[in-house]
């Protein structure tokens, strides 16, 4: 059966572009209102006419006009930026508030279009769009103060084309203006989905790609809850933050339709507004489909361990996406380092201890610095494993080592006479000389210029021409000792794009170090590891053993800024050694009251005997005491077994009689005490 010739027509309008569906209606179809009969007629002018009435103070979003003038606005603050340093006085605070303030009262003409009008949604799209850019370029600036900015109060209220008050926003930072916009684009996209055109529908992907290469795919997610933190982000560190939510939100309205509530139960499904119709609340389930298929999308791309929580959080049916998910990420799991270290947070979130033995018995080599937490995550998941526990052991204390090692390489570049036979035996003379003692100190000084990297300590030839001549110094003037002589890399700490630059030239050694000893707290036998690699690091840094020769070479690298990571990593393995000594003194301490004991109470068991024979020996022979003696003193002393921890081949007795004073020599020890 063919179509009726409308459907035809209609099927045929939605795929012309909006130019050619204006031409068509101009030129056809008005013209055929003079040809029809007068009471089609009638009704069809009636319709235009209630159209009319009910768009009539359509608000004017005029994108282009609003683009020229904050772009006005931060050429200004461009050019107050360079005045001030000459003038000694800044309007920037100013600019910016009249900039914000721009932006946030085109906020309500925004919402009003999308949601009371129905009208306009791609157009409101795009503006909505210019707002989150202005306000990332504003906030991501790298010159100047951002104090302004971040510590601004902007109130934003989306009213009724009565008056009536449908939300209010009281912010504190206008870089979290964000949460306004997640809000009206939530709307946005139901009032499309209850009234839009098929043609309109199918935009929704590519409008939802827009906002997630914009602001990230994070900002979906948060969409979907109308701009409040979603619920799986809320943890034991933001609990300050989170019980005083009215700093950013301002629910206490009088007017009904300012309060949200949960469907069902707390934290469990998205956010529903009281301003909505019926009709709007049905499209939810929609919009969340298109929003997981979105974030699906990215998972694809770049899984990690967050999207992929967040991907079983707005699920409906968690175990079939946890299945899809696990499919996806099996077949990039090993494609980047990235990908790798995201299927090593899955795997051991969902503590599947196979695919983690296989990803690392195949692929360990694409681990970065930077990935030790989900290094850690992984061995600790298979640290649960008893066939597995032996491997997770030898893992941290490789990890343990090789950080170890990092420190001691980057402390070489200053340091590089540190091995020489000489200065190893002067610091071993060092470290026999009792704290405080004379000429302890000077002997110290004398070691660390000996062990000094020569050329490092000599002025920098800009800096003495500079102290001369009265300027102040720049720090940072030898390029081969700092990379970043301007604190670049310090500007952002959180920017994803200096990574790479940043465990270059900044690593974060000391915190990889005491995160691996924290892991091999948590996991069984983990302490005689530490034991170990205690040994190995006393063994090779044994200036470790002294406080005041540690402080010596830390305060001479102090003052470089690019030798900071360094003076951490030193101060973690200080801290690391003096831990570690206790304990093995505590060991020995143990030990040695174990085996006193039996001895103690034979002893005092003859003592006993002893004085019941000296009585008896006054009214009877006199050999009766000494036989009782004899038979006393000839039981052999019981012997300790060495304490073994099951599944580790070491005992406590060998490695603390591999500790003793002999390697650790007869100084020094109170020092790190």
């Amino acid at each position: 059966m063919s179509k009726l010739p409308s459907a035809r027509f209609a099927t045929i309008y939605e795929s012309l572009p909006a130019d050619a569906q204006q031409a068509l209606v101009e030129k056809h179809l008005i013209p055929l209102l003079n040809l029809v009969e007068k009471s089609r007629t009638k009704k069809v002018l009636s319709s235009a006419t209630q159209l009319e009435k009910r768009h009539a103070g359509l608000p004017v979003l005029d994108l282009k006009a609003k683009k020229n003038e904050i772009s006005a606005l931060l050429e200004e603050l461009h050019k107050d930026a360079k005045r001030s340093f000459v003038k000694e006085r800044s309007n920037k605070s100013e600019l910016l508030n009249e900039a914000v303030a721009s932006l946030t009262n085109w906020l309500n003409d925004i919402w009003s279009v999308v949601y009371e009008h129905n009208v306009s949604f791609m157009h409101a799209h795009k503006c909505l769009l210019f707002v989150a850019g202005t306000l990332e370029h504003i906030s991501s600036g790298r010159s100047g103060c951002k104090c302004a900015f971040t510590n601004m109060y902007v109130s934003v209220t989306l009213k009724r084309r009565s008056g009536k008050r449908v939300k209010t926003f009281d912010i504190n930072g206008a870089h979290n203006l964000a949460e306004v916009l997640y809000y009206i684009w939530r709307d946005l996209f139901l009032s499309l989905l209850s009234t839009g055109s098929s043609r309109q529908i199918s935009m929704i992907p590519e409008m939802l790609d827009d906002i997630k290469d914009l602001m990230g795919w994070n900002s979906l997610e948060r969409m979907l809850y109308g701009g409040r933190k979603c619920p799986h982000d809320y943890d034991d560190e933001d609990d300050e933050e989170d019980e005083d939510e009215d700093d950013y939100f301002d629910d206490n309205e009088s007017d009904y339709e300012d309060s949200e509530v949960w469907k069902d139960s707390a934290y469990t499904q998205p956010y529903y507004a009281n301003h909505w119709s019926e009709r709007l609340s049905s499209q939810m389930w929609l919009l969340r489909r298109h929003i997981q298929t979105a974030l699906t999308a990215a998972f694809k791309l770049a899984p990690s361990l967050r999207l992929y929580t967040a991907l079983l959080a707005i699920s409906p049916d968690t175990a079939f996406t946890q299945a899809q998910l696990q499919k996806y990420l099996e077949t990039i799991a090993t494609s980047c380092p990235e990908a790798f270290a995201a299927a090593l947070d899955i795997h051991a979130l969902e503590e599947n201890t196979e695919a983690l033995v296989a990803l690392l018995n195949t692929h360990t080599h694409l681990l970065r610095p930077r990935d030790a937490a989900s290094l850690q995550a992984a061995v600790t998941t298979i640290a649960r494993t008893p066939s597995l526990h032996a491997r997770a052991l030898q893992c941290i204390e490789k990890e343990l080592l090789e950080t170890a090692h990092a420190i001691r390489a980057a402390l070489l570049v200053s340091f590089s006479q540190l091995d020489t036979p000489a200065n190893r035996a002067e610091l071993a003379m060092i470290l026999k000389l009792r704290p405080g003692a004379a000429g302890r100190q000077d002997r110290i000084e004398t070691w660390a210029d000996a062990v000094s990297t020569p050329g490092t300590n000599a002025p920098n030839p800009m800096a003495f021409a500079a102290m001369m001549m009265g300027l102040p110094l720049v720090p940072g003037m030898d390029p081969s000792e700092d990379a970043d002589p301007l604190g670049y890399l310090d500007l952002d700490p959180h920017d994803p794009d200096l990574e790479d630059m940043r465990e270059e030239f900044r690593p974060r050694i000391k915190q990889r170090f005491e995160s691996w000893s924290d892991v091999a707290i948590v996991v069984q036998g983990g302490d005689l590891i530490q034991q170990k690699v205690y040994r190995e690091i006393i063994e090779s840094m044994p200036f470790l053993r002294a406080n005041d020769v540690v402080e010596e070479i830390v305060n001479r690298i102090a003052d470089k800024p690019s030798k900071h990571h360094v003076c951490d990593g030193v101060d973690a393995l200080l801290a690391f050694v003096k831990v570690q000594r206790r304990r093995v003194a505590s060991q020995k301490s143990d030990v040695k009251r174990r085996k006193e004991t039996p001895k103690t109470t034979r002893t005092t068991g003859t003592s006993g005997a002893a004085g019941t024979a000296g009585t008896t020996s006054a009214s009877g022979p006199a050999g009766t005491t000494s036989t009782a003696g004899s038979s006393t003193g000839t039981t052999q002393p019981t012997t300790s077994t060495p304490i073994v921890h099951e599944g580790f081949p070491y005992s406590v007795d060998a490695l603390i009689s591999s500790a003793g004073s002999s390697r650790l020599g007869s100084g020094g020890m109170e020092d790190v005490d």
